[in-house]
C-alpha cells in the first residue's frame, strides 16, 4: 500500500475519485478485506491530506494509522467535526461567504492540463484494461476541456507544450483537434444573441456541443444551470444544418425554448405543443408551409403533455411519416411532474418511439440529450437517458443503487456528454442559522419509525417559521421540499407580516409571472421550482430554505435559480435555518446531518453524475430519517448499544453456466415457477422458501429479466402513483427486492414484506399474517403478487390492516383473468368499492377503496 501512494504522490491530486476508483480497482485494491480497505476507501475519495499521505509515505506517525487500526475510521467524520457548530444558545449565524464562486471550485482546484497529461505516464494507468483506459482517456480529455473553460489560452499551451507517452499523446492529440475544431467553428449567419444589448457570440461550451453534434451525432450536455445549454442546442441545430428540429422538454419551459431560439436566430419559424400545427398542406397560419418551401428554418417545440394523449402514438407516426426530422432535442424528461400514474413511462416509450422512427426515416439523425441532473431519484432516469440518446439498450447498466452501478452509469455519462459549471463573477452568502428545537423533541420521538421525513419536517417546520419571518425581504424566494402540511401554514405566517405571496409547485404556476413582473413578495417553490425556471434572477438574489433537498445536485439546482448569469444584484444570499437539540449532553440535528450529506455528496445522483465516490453506503431518505431517529433515542436514554434487525441477506444467483443449467433443471423457466407458487398455499409457500431461499432468488433473477421488454413495469406505474403524494403509510405485499421503498421512501412510510428478506428494509413473513396494526396503512399494494392457492387470505389481511377508505392497488396479468366480472364481484364482497378498474398494455390494474363492510364470510377469489 504504501509502494503504491508512493507512485501516485506527485499526481494525486490530478485524479478525480472516479479515476482512483477505476484505478484501485484494476489494481485490486478496492477488493480488500485487509487492515487497509478503511484506508483505500478514504484515498478514494479524492479528499486525503497531502500532507498525512506524506508522512505515511516516509514511514512517519499520521492519520492513516488511524484509518489502519480502525476499520469503521471515516474521512467525513474528522471533517464533519470541522463543520460542527458548537451547542450554545446565543450561537450567532454561520456566514460562508464566497468571492466570484463557481461550482467546480468549491471542491478542487481546476487541475492543470500538464498535470493531467503527466498522470497518464504513470506505469498503473498502462495495466489498467481496454474499458478502464477508454474511461481514463475519456476523463482526462474532461479534465482538459475544464481547464480551458476557465483559462482557454493556459490550457491549449499546456496542451500543445506536452510530450509523454502514448496515451498522453492520446488525449493531447484529442483535445486539440476538438479545440481547434470548436475554436474555428464559424458562427452560422443570421446569429443576433444579446444580452443587456450586447452582442453575446457562442462560448466555449456551446461551440464544443454543436461540434460534438455535427461529429458525433449523438450527444449529452449536462451542464450546470445557467451554463448557457439551451443556447448550445440551438447553436447546434444551424451548425448541423437542420431544416426541422423538435424540442421535447417540460411545459414550464416551453416558451423559454421558443424566445431562446428567436433571439438567436429571427429568422426561424418556431411551433409550439400541437403536432397539428405542421401539418404541411398548403400554407398555414403559422407559417410552417411557407418556412419549408423557402428553405426556412423550423423548430417544433412539444411539452411532455403533448406524447401522453388518447391519440398522441397516431399523431407521432402520422408526423414522421410526412415529415423528415433532422435534430431531436431532449430537455430534462425526468423533470415534468405527472398526475397520472401511467404518464411517465408512456411519454418516455412515445419520445422513444419518435426518436427511433425519425432515424429509422433519416440515418442521419442527432439526437441531443440535456439535463443538469441527469440522475435525481434513480439510476434509471440516468440509464432511461442515455438509452433515449444513443438509441440502443444498455442492459449492462444495473440501476441498483449500489457504488458500482453508480460508477458505471458515471462512466457511460462521462463518455457521452459535456459537464461544464460555470464561474460566476457575483458574491455568494450561506447564512446557517442554529435553531434550537430542544421543545419538539417529546413529539418528535412520538413518530418513532412508523414516523416519515415528511412527518418530521412538518414539525420543524413550526421551529424555522420565526427565522424564516425575520430574513424575508421583499422578493425573496422560500424553498421547500415538501409541501403537505408545510406551504399552508407558511403562507399564512408570511400573509399575516403583510407580504403578498404566491406559489410555484407541481400543481400551481400561478405566482411566478407575479413575481418576476407584478407586486408578489415572496413565491413559495416546491423542487418544480428547481429546473427550467428562467428569470427569478432578475428580481431576486435572496433564497430561504425550510426543508432542505435531498442530493447535492438538486442543492445546486435550487441554488442556481438565483446564483446565475443575468443576476442583477453583485451578492446572492441564501438563508439556512438548521434546527438542533442538547439530548442527553450532545447535540442531535436532524437538519444538520442533511447538511452533511449534501456537503460530502452521499447520494447516489452525486456518485453518478460527478464521480463522487463516498466512504460509506449510500442512504436513502427513509433509511437516514431511521438513523437519525435512532440517534435521538440512544442520546435520549443513555444507550450505547443498538438493538437492530439481523436481515436475511439473499445473494443473487450468479451467472456461472453450470449453475445456471443446474438451477434451470431444478426449479424450471419463469413460466413453470409462476405455476408452481400458485398452486401451493401461501403458507406452504412460505416454509419451502425460507428453508431453501435460492429458488426465491431464482424467481426474482428470471423476473428481472423478463421485464426488460415490458413496456408497462406494474411496480414502476406504482411508483409513480405514489410520487404524486406525500406523507401515506404504505404495505407493499410481496415486495421482492422493495425496489417500490427505494424510490419513494423519502416521502412516505413504506412496510415491505415478501415470503424472504432479500435486504433490510424487508420483513419475512406470511403474506396472509403481516405483523401490523390494525387500521395502520393507507395504502396496501399487491403488484404480481397474488400467488397461491389462498390468495382470498392476503386480501383479507389487506382489509384488516387498511384504514377505512384506505387504498388497495392491484396489478395481475390480464391473462389470469378467466372471469374478470366475478373477480370483482368478490373483491366487493370482501369489503372494498371499485374506483376504477383499467387495462395497462399486458396487465389488469384494479383500483379500490376500503369501505366500512367486513369481508364476506366463505368468499373465495379464483382466476
Amino acid at each position: 500500500m504504501r509502494t503504491l501512494v508512493a507512485s501516485l504522490r506527485e499526481h494525486l491530486d490530478s485524479f478525480t475519485p472516479a479515476e482512483l476508483y477505476v484505478l484501485f480497482q484494476q489494481s485490486g485494491m478496492a477488493q480488500t478485506r485487509r487492515k487497509s480497505s478503511a484506508f483505500v476507501r478514504a484515498l478514494t475519495t479524492g479528499r486525503f491530506p497531502a500532507e498525512e499521505l506524506e508522512k505515511f509515505i516516509e514511514g512517519d506517525a499520521s492519520i492513516v494509522d488511524e484509518f489502519l487500526t480502525e476499520p469503521s475510521q471515516t474521512l467525513e467524520a474528522i471533517e464533519d467535526s470541522k463543520f460542527r457548530t458548537l451547542p450554545d444558545e446565543f450561537a450567532e449565524p454561520a456566514v460562508i461567504t464566497t468571492e466570484a464562486f463557481s461550482d467546480d471550485d468549491s471542491d478542487l482546484p481546476v487541475v492543470h492540463t500538464g498535470q493531467v497529461l503527466g498522470a497518464l505516464d504513470l506505469p498503473i494507468i498502462s495495466t489498467a484494461d481496454e474499458e478502464a483506459i477508454e474511461f481514463l482517456l475519456t476523463s482526462a480529455i474532461a479534465k482538459i476541456w475544464k481547464h480551458a473553460f476557465l483559462n482557454e489560452v493556459e490550457a491549449v499551451a499546456e496542451a500543445e507544450e506536452y510530450e509523454g507517452s502514448t496515451y498522453a499523446e492520446t488525449v493531447r492529440a484529442r483535445f486539440l483537434d476538438e479545440y481547434r475544431s470548436a475554436r474555428d467553428l464559424p458562427t452560422p449567419s443570421g446569429y443576433t444573441f444579446m444580452v443587456d444589448g450586447v452582442d453575446q457570440p457562442p462560448n466555449l461550451m456551446q461551440r464544443l456541443v454543436a461540434v460534438r453534434m455535427r461529429d458525433r451525432r449523438r450527444v449529452g450536455n449536462w451542464s450546470g444551470t445557467g451554463a448557457g445549454k439551451t443556447l448550445s442546442a440551438v447553436l447546434a441545430s444551424r451548425v448541423i444544418d437542420a431544416r426541422l428540429t423538435v424540442v421535447c422538454c417540460p411545459n414550464s419551459v416551453v416558451k423559454g425554448w421558443q424566445e431562446a431560439i428567436l433571439s438567436a436566430f429571427p429568422d426561424s419559424v418556431v411551433t409550439t405543443k400541437t403536432f397539428d400545427a405542421t401539418s404541411f398542406t398548403g400554407a398555414d397560419e403559422l407559417g410552417f408551409s411557407r418556412a419549408s418551401e423557402c428553405g426556412g428554418r423550423r423548430y417544433l417545440v412539444l411539452n411532455y403533455e403533448a406524447f401522453q394523449q388518447r391519440n398522441s402514438a397516431a399523431r407521432i407516426r402520422a408526423f414522421v411519416e410526412r415529415e423528415q426530422i433532422d435534430f431531436v432535442i431532449i430537455d430534462e424528461i425526468h423533470y415534468a411532474k405527472q398526475r397520472q400514474v401511467e404518464n411517465m413511462s408512456l411519454r418516455r416509450r412515445l419520445v422513444a418511439a419518435l426518436v427511433s422512427a425519425a432515424g429509422e426515416r433519416n440515418p442521419d439523425l442527432r439526437v441531443l440529450g440535456m439535463s443538469a441532473t441527469p440522475v435525481i431519484n434513480n439510476l434509471q432516469e440516468g440509464k432511461s437517458m442515455v438509452e433515449l440518446v444513443t438509441g440502443v439498450a444498455h442492459d449492462e447498466l444495473e440501476t441498483r443503487p449500489t457504488l458500482p452501478n453508480c460508477m458505471a452509469l458515471h462512466q457511460r455519462l462521462s463518455t457521452l456528454g459535456i459537464r461544464w459549471l460555470p464561474a460566476y463573477e457575483m458574491a455568494f452568502d450561506q447564512v446557517e442559522v442554529p435553531i434550537d428545537c430542544g421543545d419538539l423533541l417529546e413529539e418528535i420521538r412520538a413518530l418513532g419509525n412508523g414516523g416519515s421525513p415528511l412527518a418530521l419536517e412538518q414539525l420543524l417546520t413550526r421551529a424555522r417559521l420565526p427565522v424564516i419571518r425575520e430574513h424575508v425581504q421583499p422578493k425573496t424566494l422560500i424553498y421547500t421540499h415538501y409541501l403537505e402540511g408545510i406551504e399552508r401554514p407558511l403562507r399564512q405566517e408570511l400573509e399575516q407580516d403583510g407580504w403578498k405571496v404566491g406559489s410555484f409547485t407541481g400543481e400551481d404556476k400561478s405566482g411566478l409571472d407575479a413575481f418576476i413582473n407584478g407586486d408578489l413578495d415572496v413565491l413559495v417553490g416546491s423542487p418544480a421550482i428547481g429546473t427550467g425556471v428562467d428569470g427569478l434572477q432578475q428580481v431576486c438574489n435572496r433564497l430561504i430554505v425550510n426543508v432542505l433537498p435531498w442530493t447535492h445536485a438538486e442543492f445546486d439546482q435550487l441554488k442556481g435559480r438565483v446564483y446565475r448569469q443575468g443576476q442583477r444584484k453583485g451578492r446572492v444570499t441564501m438563508v439556512l435555518p438548521l434546527t438542533f437539540a442538547q439530548v442527553g449532553g450532545e447535540r442531535w440535528s436532524w437538519c444538520e446531518s442533511k447538511m452533511s450529506r449534501l456537503r460530502f455528496k452521499k447520494s447516489i445522483a452525486d456518485a453518478a453524475v460527478d464521480g463522487v465516490v463516498p466512504e460509506g453506503q449510500i442512504r436513502t431518505p427513509a433509511q437516514a430519517y431511521q438513523d437519525l431517529l435512532a440517534w435521538l433515542e440512544r442520546l435520549a436514554t443513555g444507550e450505547v448499544q443498538e438493538v437492530a434487525r439481523t436481515p436475511m441477506r439473499v445473494p443473487l444467483p450468479d451467472t456461472d453456466p453450470t449453475d445456471i443449467q443446474r438451477r434451470q433443471r431444478r426449479y424450471g423457466d419463469f413460466s413453470a415457477m409462476n405455476q408452481r407458487w400458485n398452486r401451493t398455499t401461501s403458507d406452504t409457500t412460505h416454509q419451502r422458501l425460507q428453508s431453501n431461499p435460492e429458488e426465491w432468488a431464482q424467481y426474482h433473477t428470471l423476473y428481472r429479466q423478463a421485464r426488460r421488454d415490458w413496456v408497462v413495469v406494474p411496480y414502476e406505474e406504482m411508483i409513480q402513483w405514489c410520487t404524486e403524494r406525500e406523507g401515506l403509510t404504505i404495505g407493499d405485499f410481496g415486495c421482492g427486492e422493495a425496489l417500490l421503498a427505494e424510490a419513494i421512501s423519502d416521502r412516505h412510510t413504506v412496510y415491505n414484506f415478501d415470503h424472504v428478506a432479500a435486504n433490510d428494509r424487508v420483513t419475512a413473513c406470511n403474506m396472509a399474517h403481516v405483523p401490523l396494526e390494525s387500521q395502520s396503512l393507507d395504502v396496501a399494494i399487491f403488484s404480481l403478487s397474488l400467488m397461491g392457492a389462498d390468495v382470498t387470505e392476503y386480501l383479507v389481511e389487506a382489509h384488516r390492516t387498511l384504514k377505512l377508505d384506505g387504498h388497495l392497488h392491484i396489478f395481475e396479468a390480464t391473462s389470469r383473468f378467466a372471469d374478470r366480472d366475478g373477480f370483482l364481484r368478490n373483491l366487493q364482497q370482501l369489503g372494498f368499492d371499485v374506483r376504477r378498474v383499467e387495462d395497462r398494455w399486458k396487465f389488469t390494474h384494479y383500483w379500490l377503496l376500503k369501505n366500512e363492510r367486513m369481508p364476506k364470510v366463505g368468499v373465495e377469489l379464483h382466476f
